[in-house]
């Protein structure tokens, strides 16, 4: 067996250019190349792209902006409930942001509406809007209803948003702008909001003052309710316990105080009478000295007695001098003595019964008065609860009267303030909209440059989305650094040579057209190959998938190296598919097939080209196991035996992803050309194809460009002599 089944040496070369490992990246400068090469496409986009712009720019609708200006302030005349008469507060961040959100949430939107009509205008009633051409059309074929009315909601939507609520920097000034299709109606829009703001604020002000005072006037009745009801409390529970207020206290407590000073004073008088008595009976006890107490000489009953009993006495020793005792005259003055004395002592006892009389009355008050003061006493006990429930509703009276009073005077002061701030509000318009002299939007010059450059940005984005995600190889630079893979040419897309044979038919019927030259440049690749320093002599010619013109590289490649003077043999290996007679205008015959099995020699199995000198093996009838026949022995053999008859033997193998053979094939050859569909299939099975044929066999592979559109191929690549 010859060294055709050699493998090769590091030093084996095939194809015209040094070869980088296979990358997948995208290469812009390809990119930008592909970009280049359709730059009429790139024009006619952009002259799209820059005219929708400019009529986008036409059909915009100026509109004007118009800002009224207001300042808040510290809110003043509002009367809190709860609160004392405070400084009113400064209007700080906080604040402002309120009063921002009350002028952005719409609530003042419907009283515009009303005041201005807006919903009478088409500008924010879309139902009156004049419909377009297309519109008309649309409701005439009934493919479009007419617009229905809509509601105020959808009115106060359009309102509020041509409305704008800034604040301008750190200040408490607030910007209303307003945005309209016209002048005028902008700052009429901006004034009235600002004049319906201020409005409100004052009747919400008025509002919110009526009703602190309504409520303060109701909590005030229900005050003085509650006073009376607690007074009315107050006199009834001393009423029902007998707790009748003196100056400082109540009557039982006073009573018992005057009692027991009553009591101590009865005792004071009684102790008196009794040490009276007591010396009184002590004296008439001891005879004689009776006459000194008090009560004998007090009584002018007993000193006149005395007096005569003393005058007796003097006129007894008068007469005692001159008569005898038994003088009548003695006897009569003795007796008068005697009556004298018995009436002084009877005069003394009643001095002493009513001395007794006076102590006995004493002890009776003072037994009396101690009774009473018992019981006051015992009174006094029971009412100490009582008294304890009388302060506590004395005292919550007193509440009651004294909130009643700080009401009065908060509602009097509200009242006042109420009255005096009626017409204040706590932001003042700084500054009137005017008319705007020139609409806000649109910014033709601005407008026109977005429009280039989104015209120039879109027309550069489709052609690079078309370039980026084509999917097929379109340059030799694309070819080497995607698949790692020398590249061999590029075959014209003619229409004399689109299919198969006529391909195979162009280079006799024309020898110096472009296929012929195509072919002649793949021809040279061929030739100049080495393996192990020596030419190769089998080549396979194969594809990734079908339909990407192998059959007709295989028969032209052949015919020309025939025609070059060549001894040249094409082989129809794909034994599935075959198309090489057909190609060649040949009958179909034995072939390869027979001559593999032993069914046919050679000699009479091979065939003459009617155009060439070629060579031609066809495959065959069908075979059971194509794979195995192509990977036997005797196919090595055959071609040992091929390489010795002739100078070049081409075989046209079957598609890589259509049959298992070609990897068999690559390892039987010496070098494989895939052909390539240019600009159409799919990389990734280019790539694929590749990797199964390496897995077979380190033999070299080419890649050849078929169909290729020239012009677009010149604009490309970076060398135009391929074509």
């Amino acid at each position: 067996m010859s060294d055709t089944t050699a493998a090769p040496s590091l030093s084996a070369s095939f194809g015209d250019r040094r070869r980088a490992s296979a990358s997948s990246d995208i290469d812009p400068w390809d990119i930008l190349r592909a970009i280049w090469a359709r730059k009429e496409r790139l024009a006619v986009l952009f002259v799209i792209f820059m005219g929708l712009g400019i009529i986008w720019i036409m059909s915009m609708t100026p509109t004007y902006v118009a800002e009224s200006q207001v300042s808040i302030k510290p809110r003043t005349g509002e009367v809190s409930r709860f609160d004392n008469e405070q400084r009113p507060p400064e209007a700080d961040v906080i604040a402002i942001q309120s009063e921002v959100q009350i002028l952005t949430s719409g609530a003042l939107v419907p009283e515009l509406v009303n005041k201005l009509k807006l919903d009478q205008l088409p500008e924010f009633n879309p139902s009156l809007r004049k419909p377009g051409m297309l519109d008309l059309l649309a409701q005439t074929l009934g493919v479009k209803r007419k617009p229905a009315p809509v509601s105020p909601a959808t009115i106060q939507e359009q309102v509020l948003a041509r409305l704008s609520i800034v604040r301008l920097s750190e200040s408490r000034i607030i910007g209303i702008r307003f945005s309209s299709e016209n002048a005028a109606r902008a700052a009429e829009l901006a004034n009235t909001y600002a004049e319906i703001y201020i409005s409100r604020q004052v009747s919400d002000g008025n509002a919110l003052n009526d009703e602190a005072t309504t409520w303060l006037k109701s909590q005030i009745d229900t005050l003085r309710d509650e006073v009376a009801i607690s007074e009315a409390a107050v006199e009834q529970f001393r009423s029902q316990n007998g707790l009748f207020q003196t100056s400082n206290s109540t009557l039982p407590r006073e009573e018992l105080t005057q009692l027991s000073s009553q009591l101590v004073q009865a005792e004071a008088e009684r102790s008196t009478v009794v040490a009276r008595l007591s010396l009184a009976r002590e004296l008439v006890a001891n005879e004689g000295a009776i006459d000194s107490t008090l009560e004998v000489l007090q009584s002018p009953l007993i000193q006149n007695l005395r007096q005569q009993e003393v005058q007796l006495r003097a006129q007894i020793a008068e007469f005692s001098a001159t008569l005898l005792p038994s003088h009548p005259r003695m006897k009569t003055a003795e007796a008068n003595l005697a009556d004298l004395r018995l009436q002084i002592g009877r005069e003394v006892a009643k001095l002493i019964r009513s001395l007794e009389n006076e102590a006995h009355i004493a002890n009776e008050r003072i037994r009396v008065m101690r009774e009473r003061v018992n019981k006051l006493k015992t009174r006094m006990s029971r009412l100490g609860q009582q008294e304890v429930e009388l302060r506590a509703l004395e005292r919550e009276a007193a509440a009651n009267r004294t909130l009643l009073e700080q009401f009065l005077a908060r509602y009097e002061a509200a009242s006042a303030r109420a009255a005096a701030d009626a017409a204040a509000a706590n932001a003042t318009i700084v500054t009137k909209s005017v008319i705007p002299a020139k609409p806000a939007s649109p910014n033709t010059q601005a407008a026109f440059v977005l429009a280039f450059v989104g015209a120039a940005f879109g027309s550069l984005a489709i052609v690079f989305l078309i370039e980026a995600l084509a999917p097929g190889f379109r340059t030799p630079e694309q070819v080497e650094r995607q698949t790692g893979m020398p590249f061999l040419g590029t075959l014209p897309d003619t229409i004399g040579a689109r299919s198969a044979a006529g391909l195979a038919a162009a280079v006799v019927r024309a020898p110096y057209g472009a296929v012929a030259e195509a072919m002649r440049r793949l021809q040279s690749n061929v030739l100049m190959a080495r393996m192990n320093e020596r030419p190769v002599r089998t080549v396979l010619v194969t594809s990734s998938v079908e339909q990407e013109g192998k059959s007709g590289v295989a028969g032209a490649l052949a015919r020309l190296m025939a025609q070059s003077g060549y001894r040249v043999l094409l082989l129809d290996a794909d034994l599935r598919h075959s198309t090489v007679a057909p190609t060649l205008g040949l009958q179909r015959t034995w072939g390869l097939t027979e001559v593999l099995n032993g069914q046919a020699d050679f000699d009479r199995a091979v065939m003459r080209d009617h155009s060439s000198s070629l060579h031609i093996l066809q495959s065959g009838g069908q075979s059971a196991n194509p794979t195995a026949l192509l990977s036997s022995n005797r196919m090595s053999w055959l071609l040992y035996a091929l390489v010795q008859t002739y100078d070049y033997v081409i075989i046209d193998g079957p598609a890589v992803h259509a049959a298992s053979e070609a990897p068999a094939l690559s390892q039987l050859t010496d070098v494989t050309i895939m052909c390539v569909k240019w600009g159409k299939t799919n990389r990734r099975v280019v790539n694929r194809a590749l990797k199964f044929l390496a897995a077979a066999s380190t033999r070299r592979v080419g890649i050849f460009l078929t169909g290729v559109n020239r012009r677009q191929y010149k604009r490309l690549a970076d060398e135009v002599t391929d074509l």
